[in-house]
């Protein structure tokens, strides 16, 4: 028994000393998850199956499902198993980028050429259904190798025709004869025949400036082999994203086969089945490569370029434009770019949606000058204007969004303020602010006013024309003349006043009086130094009904005005014997808000070749001359007869006294 209980201890003991993993269970503590528990990456293939492979890094379509979206790693490569060297994947109506690799270095693009010459073709002839001739030139200068319509010498066939040849058959023939006839339609009959495939090329390269394509020099029509003949990746996204936008173009791209009727040559016209193998299955193929979401591409093949295709493809609504070029064409067939396109279509359209703006930290507070504001304005017309960003996205990929999230400055701004003008009211719409994202991508926000502005008047300001000054003012004799107010004007020569160059006066035959301020009161004087120092100040309303007054530089007919010299405002309340002047203050920009009552109001009427100045219908009149000159002449008048009359008295005393004395004589006996 104590050998049987020993046995039994030994054996527990060994198995103790066993790892728990050899009994199926884990070794040390196990974490538990916190979060999304990782899900497995597919194993990657050379050429993973379209359909049955998720992309490591997509995205649920926003537009379609309320889940989250789970962003990519941000260095992980979606298509690290494609061996394309130079892809280019853009969405087609903004031009936003998807993804890019090796998408701005220089290749050489091969057939996709095309595609440029049928858009220059296109664009220059103005009838496609014209039935040419051919000559010797176009179905000759061509290799063994070359890819061919088929066409003949003296062969009659549409311009149409050619083009389905060009782009669906890819014919070097009929890209030759469609440069020959373009160049004579657009540079004229008379060029030189050897001449007319340069001239063409000529144009291809003027349309590649005319559409950003800067990295790009074509040689051929046709994309043969040409050291000269180059281009990238990012620049054929841009040209199919102009050729899709051409309907005959995109049409033939987007044909599967096409039959041209008989010709003089051939009784059994042309049958092109298209070479781009997402479009079409051709007859001879073993496998079918359709891909159902292709709307045109273009193929292209040399030995230096290696197997290219530029294509687009659409769902939902949304075209993506793909550019595969330089495929190896010894470790690859020619089919690997189709088994590869509808993987990184896939990719894009599932990664593509909108991300909205307040996703960004965009700036959305702007500080704006506001226009014809209100001379009562605290801030002289400054204030804030939020931009109204809620709603608003940009539909994109994560890949190229991410970097405008992490760094907004990245985010371009131009604001527009064309309808910052006062009167404003908080919540109107005063501009807006253009987001600038990638390429012509960006989202346009209306910029809301956060506080009333109110307005300046809003009279417009026309001059009238006044008397012509004509004649040289007489030498003043310096009369000084006292200011009134009378219901009725009189005479034209006290009443009617004439402005000029600041100044303002009667004008009689013999005298002009000019209006000056002479400490607290306003007279008349002929005398020219009194001339230049008037300020005019007409009064406005602002939106509010608040009155100011701004500086004029003339008179415009019925406005009313502040006549201001050296401070003072004439007004209409008398002293010593003529109209008194009131003290003014000026604002910012020399502008009166304060100060100013009805009797300092002046209203201007034309009148002969004047004004009437009036104040509650009363005019301003100038005086006959008195004032200080006549109260001058009587003190002298006055002076003299004081002399006078004491020149008598004096007289009377001495013939007086010699009276008294003649009789004291007579008295004395003497």
């Amino acid at each position: 028994m104590r050998r049987l209980l020993f046995i039994f201890i030994a054996a527990a003991m060994l198995l103790s000393l066993l790892p728990f993993s050899a009994l199926g269970e884990p070794t040390g503590t196990v974490p538990q998850p916190t979060g999304t528990v990782p899900q497995p990456t597919p194993e990657a293939s050379v050429i993973p199956d379209a359909a049955t492979t998720p992309a490591a890094t997509a995205a649920p379509d926003a537009r379609s499902s309320d889940v989250p979206v789970s962003e990519p790693e941000e260095d992980a490569d979606p298509f690290a198993d494609i061996s394309t060297p130079h892809i280019y994947l853009i969405e087609a109506d903004t031009g936003a980028l998807l993804y890019s690799r090796g998408g701005d270095t220089r290749v050489f693009p091969a057939s996709t050429t095309k595609l440029m010459s049928a858009l220059v073709a296109v664009e220059n002839l103005p009838d496609l259904n014209k039935v040419i001739t051919l000559g010797w030139r176009p179905v000759v200068g061509f290799g063994p190798t070359s890819s061919l319509m088929g066409l003949e010498v003296g062969e009659q066939i549409a311009l149409i025709d050619l083009i389905y040849g060009m782009l669906l058959r890819s014919g070097n023939d009929a890209a030759k004869a469609l440069a020959i006839e373009t160049a004579y339609e657009h540079f004229g009959s008379w060029i030189d025949p050897a001449d007319s495939v340069s001239l063409f090329v000529s144009l291809m390269n003027e349309k590649a400036r005319e559409l950003g394509m800067n990295s790009t020099h074509f040689a051929t029509v046709d994309g043969r082999h040409d050291p000269e003949h180059y281009s990238t990746a990012h620049d054929f996204a841009i040209l199919m994203r102009e050729a899709l936008k051409d309907p005959t173009v995109a049409q033939i791209l987007a044909s599967p086969t096409y039959q041209v009727k008989a010709t003089n040559i051939h009784p059994n016209g042309f049958y092109f089945e298209n070479s781009n193998r997402l479009i079409c299955t051709k007859s001879s193929d073993t496998e079918s490569f359709i891909y159902e979401n292709c709307i045109g591409g273009k193929t292209g093949e040399t030995n230096e370029a290696g197997y290219c295709l530029v294509s687009a493809a659409r769902r939902d609504g949304v075209t993506l434009i793909l550019v595969q070029f330089g495929d190896s064409n010894t470790a690859n067939t020619s089919y690997y770019r189709y088994q590869t396109a509808p993987i990184i279509y896939d990719w894009g359209f599932e990664n593509y949606r909108a991300f909205e703006l307040t996703e960004f930290g965009v700036q959305t507070d702007f500080t704006l000058n506001a226009e014809n504001f209100s001379p009562f304005d605290d801030e002289k017309g400054v204030f804030t204007a939020k931009a109204d960003i809620d709603g608003l996205s940009i539909t994109g990929a994560y890949t190229t969004i991410r970097e405008y999230m992490e760094d907004p400055a990245r985010i371009s701004m131009v604001v527009n303020t064309d309808y910052a003008v006062a009167p404003i009211r908080k919540g109107d719409v005063v501009g807006y602010v253009d987001y600038h994202f990638y390429e012509n991508a960006f989202i346009r926000a209306n910029l809301i006013a956060q506080r009333d502005v109110a307005s300046a008047s809003d009279v417009d300001l026309e001059p009238h024309e006044t008397a012509l000054i004509s004649v040289t003012p007489p030498t003043g004799s310096g009369s000084i003349c006292a200011l009134t107010l009378s219901r009725d004007p009189g005479a034209d020569g006290s009443s009617v006043w004439l402005y000029y160059d600041r100044s303002l006066y009667t004008q009689s035959n013999d005298e002009w009086h000019y209006l000056y301020s002479s400490g607290t009161v306003f007279r008349a004087e002929a005398s020219d130094e009194r001339t230049g120092k008037l300020s005019l100040y007409r009064r406005y309303f602002d939106s509010n009904g608040e009155a100011y007054y701004q500086r004029e530089s003339f008179v415009t007919d019925g406005a009313e005005y502040a006549l201001v010299i050296d401070g003072m405002a004439l007004s209409t309340d008398s002293r010593d014997g003529t109209l008194a002047g009131i003290p003014v203050t000026l604002g910012a920009n020399g502008i009166i808000t304060g100060g100013i009552n009805e009797r300092m109001i002046w209203r201007f009427d034309s009148h002969a070749n004047g004004y009437r100045i009036s104040n509650a219908s009363r005019y301003l009149v100038r005086k006959g001359s008195s004032g200080v000159l006549f109260w001058v002449l009587v003190l002298i008048l006055v002076l003299a007869a004081l002399i006078v009359i004491r020149l008598i008295v004096i007289r009377r005393k001495r013939h007086s006294r010699r009276r008294r004395n003649a009789g004291r004589y007579r008295g004395s006996g003497l």
